[in-house]
């Protein structure tokens, strides 16, 4: 069997907006989180310079090798991951060298240099992508690899503007690269109790994006698990946010059908 037919049967799901402070990092931690501690192999991958998520489990200044690595196609992708703590997920670091990436553009196969990286690998059930707040060429990397798109909106923040920007952008993808591309949905995150979200916020996600039924609010508990080096079901698995997640997952899980 082929590596491309091993790979084949993952789901991969992008953590995507060009806006930063949405709820991308903690989304994807907490989806790949998750998703582990429901038995599932999961790969959790960096796509960011800012490395937010690889600090949850390192110091990325600290690393040999990361995403930067495969990019400059120095090393495999399987060289630079590594077994977390928590059984089933392993990580694809990233540190702010991944940057420098960004400048050395007009190779052809740049697009496709996380896809044909992923199918060098053993078989996962999941790979999550975290991707940077900007329609990087990053972005367009995970865009290309991926099955599945996930788009975490804050609640009071839209701009239409970008939301069209990327509605545009995974339309481009889908017609030119990957047709089999599905936005999964879109998730509004940091939603404070008195949002009146029918009125205010699902017309104008609506317009471009499915949203999910399942919110995440406003609340003390993600920034403290974040500062804990936790997911929040480890630091907090009583609290609102928690529940949420695990609410938002199941959805997740019946769109996917998986």
């Amino acid at each position: 069997m082929s590596h491309f037919q091993r790979m084949s049967r993952a789901y991969i799901i992008s953590i995507t907006n060009q806006k930063g402070g949405e709820g991308k990092t903690t989304t994807a931690i907490n989806v790949a989180f998750g998703l582990a501690k429901r038995g599932k192999k999961t790969l959790l991958v960096d796509m960011d310079p800012q490395a937010n998520t690889t600090g949850i489990f390192v110091n990325p200044d600290k690393l040999d090798k990361s995403m930067c690595d495969v990019f400059n196609n120095k090393i495999p992708l399987k060289d630079i991951v590594f077994k977390t703590s928590e059984p089933n997920l392993d990580l694809a670091p990233s540190k702010i060298t991944l940057a420098e990436v960004e400048a050395t553009g007009g190779n052809v196969d740049v697009p496709y240099i996380l896809r044909d990286a992923l199918q060098t690998l053993e078989a996962y059930d999941f790979i999550v992508i975290d991707c940077p707040p900007a329609l990087s060429i990053f972005t367009i990397n995970a865009l290309v690899a991926s099955t599945h798109v996930v788009i975490p909106a804050q609640a009071e923040k839209f701009s239409i503007d970008g939301m069209s920007g990327l509605q545009n952008t995974i339309n481009s993808v889908k017609r030119r690269i990957n047709p089999d591309l599905r936005v999964a949905g879109a998730l509004i995150t940091q939603l404070k109790p008195k949002t009146v979200l029918t009125k205010t916020i699902l017309p104008v996600v609506g317009q471009f994006f499915t949203v999910f039924h399942s919110t995440i609010s406003e609340g003390v508990a993600i920034g403290e698990s974040h500062l804990a080096k936790q997911c929040i079901f480890d630091y907090a698995g009583d609290s609102k946010q928690a529940k949420e997640y695990q609410d938002f997952l199941e959805e997740l899980l019946r769109e996917l059908k998986a």
